[in-house]
């Protein structure tokens, strides 16, 4: 992961909330909320991966195109 990370959308404007990310490679990452292993039925994911809830917001900038 690169040392910068471009904000892309933080819809809160304190503490920790669901981010979007962008490095200087254009990769985008994530921050969200982990899903509790019980939401977890029917994915299958590697050890290595994990699956985080993303609020309508980040969905909403995504959808947008402004990436």
């Amino acid at each position: 992961m690169s040392d910068s990370l471009k904000v892309l959308i933080k819809p809160c404007s304190s503490g920790s909330c669901p981010t979007l990310y962008q490095d200087d490679q254009g990769r985008v990452f994530v921050q969200g909320s982990k899903l509790a292993d019980s939401a977890r039925t029917g994915i299958a994911i590697a050890g290595h991966e994990d699956v985080v809830e993303l609020s309508p917001e980040l969905v909403e900038y995504l959808r947008s195109g402004q990436l």
